[in-house]
């Protein structure tokens, strides 16, 4: 240990001075500045990792004393038992050289017939099961993209584990073997990531904002005399230049190389793989040498995600992205941290100044952002805008995306590369989301807060992670068969319109109204085909199959044979895996890895039987593994549940009926999951998961076909429909459902899926009534649906606890006031709910009540 912290310690130094020649234009004081960064950074990687190293060393020798003691301890031989004598010895010792003769010989004669065997028999080569290379783009939208980029043998190449470099021993020494990762941060690409505030600050859309901004508080104060003007004018130049230095990213190459190092030899003390499909970097490879700014969008779980995005990039010589990252991470050491990693800091909401919209800020951001795309950075930011916390992918926040939208149409850019990125970990890093799923404020970020953090992750074991880049494919492309197609709308629901908003880049003066239809719309194209490119981890199928079948526990080989079923229909949808081997030990594997705090493992009769703790707050964050393959089933658990209502007792299915039903349940459910992309007509889609449940799982019975006589009569029928007003629908035969056990339970399976959000989106609407004849803050509204859940889990009247979530309540707040039954008012960062004028009676909200409760009620 310690050759090694003195081997570490020249490598800094010679880091050290080797950062005079990368840094060189840099003044003294940044110099000195980092370098105190660096410094620091590295006494707490060693502290940490020589606290490991002691940990390390009492557990090897607590071993060793075991060891020791059971080596001398008695032990039972009944060879040795006889040896009492010395001619029993010499016997014994003339038997033993006998067998080994015997025993050389066997050998020599076994590996003559396989060298026989291997000579004159082919051998058998056992070839790889292909996995599918997820995230393709839409092959309508962007058809000459998905034919970039791709060749035919990716899908044979098998994944990497990135934190695994081992350097070939051809072409590298004693060194460059023994210091790998120095020599793999040192022959890495060098970019260039010029700094554009200087031209931000001379930029004539920044200096207008500042000049109207000026002019709108000249004209609200009571002096009017020209050197007031200007005083005005100058304080809002400070602010400008404040705002910039505040917000800009200090992305350095340097700083890129030494963090990568440091993670080489931190990620491997908390996580055991990092995997990555190569033919997905050689994607992005190919994509960076087009000079096309590429623009990462990935689906936000933790803090981790962007610091693994930039490690990966960065160690495969692609350009680092600047990140957008909440101003809420600006902490003391780790911000600037951040900064210089390629962070750039964007406050969460845009707050009024004086009850009108800031107009400087919005300039500064939209400006500065701008800059950097046509000074060649790359780009990265979150859609969702925040981590989610429930593991479905939330609901896109449209204001970055607008100003790349917006960029590319009034010429900044003349195109670039979307790529949406898809991240799992088997086990969350950042912890769980349970406090504020219960109603509880969230914690803020602070210094003290974020070291406690990283003890406990290096501390830990969080397992394998996952990452997915899909494919790139041209922003120009998307716009253009968007704007040819008009098929904007086309997913049978109304597009969601965003409502002008002071705290948002979208929907003000950035994005012009003409494009807000086209960046909601690849918003949730993008979100879509992250969700349908996560792979699916051991933790994630454990918890689902626990939550939706087993709630009360099963042994380990029923959820064997129900994994095996599992992997079988993920196989044959393309749905790609996270982890490979047999059923038996990934079930053990994971619910070691979720811990007793989620599952219980006992014995009962005998047999090996694991049990979910579903029960609060512990099923909350079971669910939240279990919601990524939740999202996969979403459509066809929608079906399932419509067919529950629509069946008759005779067991028949209106096809019509059928639809409708399914429609208004996506409506319900909007806020919840993109059941389908912008550019895929709604009803087909159901209609082909309706046959698609059928033909796999067999939910109807296979009708008779009809007579000559009858076909006849019908299509005559039809001729005639104008004049006789027949209508389709009675001329239709409806569906019979099956009574076979397998589709029974099948729709059985598939409609407790969602019945946990039913839940709670019906005891949402039951609990509006407390709004009739008043408003509430939504804090307290909020505060009053939980209580409301809770109490009627404990009556038995709510059967899922996992119903209890802030974030469904929101949603379900969120879709009554898109159906005009809610509204909300914004006072002081204070949002205030209450029933509209026509809806504000008791009965309005009983009517509401049963249009979500009748799709809780158990089927004919």
């Amino acid at each position: 240990m310690m050759i090694q912290l003195v081997f570490s310690l020249i490598t800094y130094l010679n880091l050290f001075f080797l950062c005079f020649f990368v840094v060189k234009k840099l003044d003294l004081f940044h110099l000195f500045y980092g370098s105190l960064q660096l410094a620091i950074v590295l006494f707490f990687v060693y502290l940490i990792l020589f606290l490991k190293w002691i940990n390390k060393m009492v557990d090897i020798l607590t071993n060793r004393i075991f060891d020791s003691f059971s080596r001398f301890s008695p032990k039972e031989n009944h060879q040795t038992e006889s040896l009492t004598t010395i001619s029993h010895l010499k016997r014994f010792s003339k038997e033993q050289q006998f067998r080994k003769r015997h025993s050389f010989k066997d050998d020599i004669k076994d590996r003559e017939s396989q060298l026989f065997d291997i000579k004159e028999h082919v051998a058998e080569v056992e070839i790889p099961p292909s996995r599918p290379l997820m995230g393709l783009s839409c092959n309508y939208c962007t058809s000459l993209s998905r034919e970039s980029l791709v060749n035919k043998t990716t899908e044979k190449l098998a994944l990497n584990n990135i934190l695994d470099h081992t350097p070939s021993l051809h072409n590298n020494g004693f060194l460059q073997r023994t210091f790998s990762h120095l020599n793999q941060v040192y022959q890495l690409r060098k970019f260039d990531y010029p700094q554009v505030a200087e031209v931000v600050l001379n930029d004539d859309r920044l200096k207008q904002a500042i000049e109207k901004t000026a002019l709108q508080q000249f004209q609200d104060s009571d002096r009017n005399d020209d050197d007031f003007y200007q005083e005005l004018l100058k304080n809002n130049q400070k602010r400008a230049n404040k705002l910039l230095y505040g917000m800009r990213s200090t992305l350095s190459d340097f700083i890129l190389r030494f963090t990568s190092w440091v993670l080489y030899k931190l990620l491997p003390c908390f996580i055991s793989c990092v995997a990555a499909h190569p033919g997905q970097i050689n994607m992005l490879k190919e994509a960076g040498k087009t000079n096309l700014p590429l623009i990462f969008l990935p689906l936000h779980r933790s803090h981790l995600d962007y610091i693994l995005i930039s490690f990966i990039l960065l160690n495969n010589n692609v350009r680092s992205p600047l990140v957008a990252a909440g101003d809420n991470l600006r902490i003391p050491f780790f911000g600037s941290l951040l900064r210089g990693l390629g962070a750039f800091f964007i406050k969460r909401r845009i707050d009024p100044i004086m009850g009108r919209k800031d107009h400087l800020y919005k300039a500064v951001l939209h400006t500065y952002m701008n800059e950097c795309l046509r000074a060649g950075h790359n780009v990265e930011f979150f859609l969702e805008g925040g981590r989610t916390r429930t593991g479905k992918p939330c609901m896109p926040k449209y204001g970055i995306l607008s100003v790349i939208v917006e960029a590319f149409m009034d010429g900044t850019i003349d195109d670039a590369l979307l790529v949406p990125v898809s991240v799992n970990y088997e086990k969350l890093v950042d912890g769980n989301f349970v406090r504020e799923q219960l109603g509880q404020p969230k914690e803020m970020e602070t210094f003290g807060a974020a070291m406690r953090a990283i003890w406990h992750v290096l501390n830990s074991d969080f397992g394998m992670i996952r990452i997915d880049f899909n494919q790139p494919f041209s922003l120009k492309e998307l716009v253009k068969t968007f704007n040819a197609s008009k098929k904007l709308p086309a997913n049978g629901l109304k597009m969601l319109k965003s409502n002008p908003s002071t705290t948002s880049l979208y929907g003000t003066d950035v994005v012009s109204d003409e494009h807000k239809t086209l960046v909601e719309s690849i918003s949730k194209h993008i979100i879509y085909d992250c969700a349908k490119s996560t792979s699916v981890m051991s933790t994630n199928a454990l918890a689902f199959l626990l939550l939706s079948k087993h709630r009360e526990g099963a042994t380990v080989k029923q959820l064997v044979v129900d994994l095996d079923l599992l992997r079988e229909e993920l196989h044959q949808s393309r749905k790609d895996l996270g982890f490979t081997g047999d059923s038996f030990d990934i079930i053990n594997y994971s619910a070691e890895l979720l811990g007793p705090g989620l599952i219980r493992k006992e014995k009962v009769n005998g047999e090996d039987t694991i049990k979910p703790i579903a029960i609060l707050p512990n099923v909350i964050e079971l669910s939240y593994y279990s919601n990524t393959l939740v999202t996969h089933f979403a459509l066809e658990s929608i079906v399932a549940i419509a067919v529950s209502v629509v069946a008759t007792a005779a067991g028949t299915v209106s096809h019509v009926e059928l639809i409708d039903t399914v429609l208004d349940l996506c409506s319900i459910f909007q806020y919840e999951f993109i059941v389908c992309k912008p550019c895929q007509n709604l009803e087909h889609i159901v209609i082909g998961c309706i046959d698609d449940l059928n033909v796999r799982h067999r939910i109807f019975v296979e009708q008779e076909q009809d007579s000559e006589r009858v076909a006849r009569s019908k299509r005559i029928a039809k001729r005639f429909d104008d004049e006789d007003d027949i209508d389709e629908a009675e001329t239709e035969k409806p569906y019979i459902l099956s009574d076979e056990k397998t589709a029974v339970e099948r729709l059985k399976f598939l409609r407790v899926l969602l019945m946990p959000l039913l839940e709670a989106y019906a005891v949402t609407a039951f609990s509006l009534d407390k709004l009739v004849g008043k408003s509430l803050l939504e804090s307290e509204l909020v505060n009053d649906i939980l209580s409301e859940i809770q109490l009627q889990v404990s009556a038995g009247a709510v059967i899922y606890e996992e119903s209890v979530s802030v974030d469904s309540i929101k949603n379900a707040l969120k879709l009554y006031q898109k159906w005009d039954v809610l509204e909300c008012h914004t006072e002081k960062k204070l949002r205030l709910y209450s029933l509209k004028e026509n809806q504000d009676n008791t009965e309005s909200v009983k009517s509401l009540y049963q249009r979500v409760h009748k799709y809780r009620q158990s089927p004919n």
